[in-house]
């Protein structure tokens, strides 16, 4: 096995390959656009994704979709993906706060049957190529206002087999069904992850589970956003690898799994500055970049708060890193190799952030291609910069 060392050195010789690097031809980028960062698209490589989803649109207590701008935004992205090459394009139903009403919509059939009728009319309408239903916590609770049922997930699977009926008896077969999950499988009635989720295989084209937000402000202590591995005893002891692991487990192919890899870190304050990657934290969320400011939930209300979100893209330009690899004053980078994550430590504010640079996210796909995965997942494609995180993945998955 190589030491850290040398996989970070094999990591970085991959993105400076990366410029002529050509993606395998079965393997998949599965790249997520959020509507609200539409005007942050400047200088995403587009060509880069085999698949673009467009996030979110949203349901209403009756199933009935809703996205804003709907006809201007997906009748633009639409036009503009389909000329960055072969991507493939859907749009993504539901998300964190767009979940609230997904579990009395799954056990009532009438509402199922009128978001599948919704579905299918935004597919004739924007030639869309499918849909990626964000329903992350089937059984157990999600944003805290959101019911859920220890039905959820038999739910789930009923409808996930009518939208798969109703778009091979209208469009034939090829479009698409993908899923954004969390790192363990489904629960089952009983509240626990289900040793066997293979009958979602049957139905579903991709499974992307959410790799990332695994430690943060609602831990014990400060630690790793996404880990490529955990540490045995320090943070929530899940990781990239595991979760993977889980997942196929569970039943699910390999061949269908797109892992995902946040282009963001967290931010969480340190009780005393302290130079190491485990240690107490406060419980108030610090503010992050310049993009983060106090918002209330929009699905649930509750005080206005920090995101502690720090895209990628703005530790670069704001300066936090002057290269990849250097921080700068009052900043400091470090690189925890037990889970291959780089993080900071700001001297002055006690403020700690776990995020993903080219060598952890190299890594992870490098990871996901010799499991035999279909390929990776990215949250969100515009949180790059000048396509340095792209890039480092594309040239592991060559």
């Amino acid at each position: 096995m190589l030491g850290a060392a040398a996989r970070a050195i094999a990591a970085l010789a991959a993105v400076q390959l990366a410029a002529q690097a050509v993606l395998a031809a079965d393997s998949v980028v599965f790249g997520y656009l959020p509507t609200w960062q539409l005007d942050k698209t400047s200088g995403v490589d587009f060509s880069r994704y085999t698949h673009i989803t467009i996030a979110f649109a949203v349901p209403d207590q009756n199933g009935r979709l809703a996205m804003d701008n709907r006809d201007a935004v997906l009748g633009e992205w639409v036009r503009r993906l389909a000329a960055a090459g072969n991507t493939k394009v859907l749009v993504s139903l539901g998300g964190w706060t767009g979940t609230k009403y997904l579990s009395p919509i799954m056990r009532d059939a009438a509402k199922r049957a009128q978001m599948v009728d919704d579905m299918a009319a935004w597919m004739r309408a924007f030639a869309l190529d499918g849909w990626d239903v964000d329903f992350e916590y089937p059984g157990r609770q999600g944003n805290t206002c959101h019911e859920f049922a220890p039905s959820d997930t038999a739910n789930f699977l009923l409808f996930l087999r009518e939208l798969r009926h109703r778009l091979d008896a209208e469009f034939g077969p090829g479009k698409l069904v993908t899923l954004a999950t969390r790192f363990q499988p489904f629960d089952g009635p009983d509240g626990v992850p289900m040793a066997d989720v293979s009958a979602f295989a049957e139905v579903v084209d991709y499974f992307n589970p959410m790799l990332y937000d695994f430690n943060g402000v609602w831990s014990d202590t400060t630690g790793p956003n996404a880990p490529l591995d955990y540490e045995p005893g320090h943070g929530l002891q899940f990781s990239f690898k595991s979760s993977i692991q889980a997942w196929i487990d569970a039943g699910i192919p390999a061949a269908k799994i797109n892992p995902g890899i946040p282009f963001y870190g967290r931010t969480v304050r340190m009780a005393a500055a302290e130079d190491k990657m485990y240690q107490p934290l406060t419980k108030q969320i610090p503010r992050g970049d310049g993009d983060d400011k106090e918002e209330a939930d929009q699905s649930c209300g509750g005080p206005r708060v920090f995101s502690g979100v720090w895209k990628y893209r703005n530790m670069r330009e704001e300066g936090v890193l002057t290269a990849p690899d250097a921080a700068a004053d009052p900043w400091t980078r470090r690189f925890d190799n037990a889970t291959f994550t780089p993080w900071l430590i700001n001297t002055a504010t006690r403020d700690f952030v776990s995020y993903d640079d080219q060598t952890s996210v190299a890594a992870k796909a490098q990871f996901a291609a010799s499991r035999g995965l279909a390929g990776v997942m990215v949250w969100p494609v515009t949180n790059d910069y000048e396509s340095e995180l792209i890039a480092a993945i594309a040239g592991a998955l060559a």
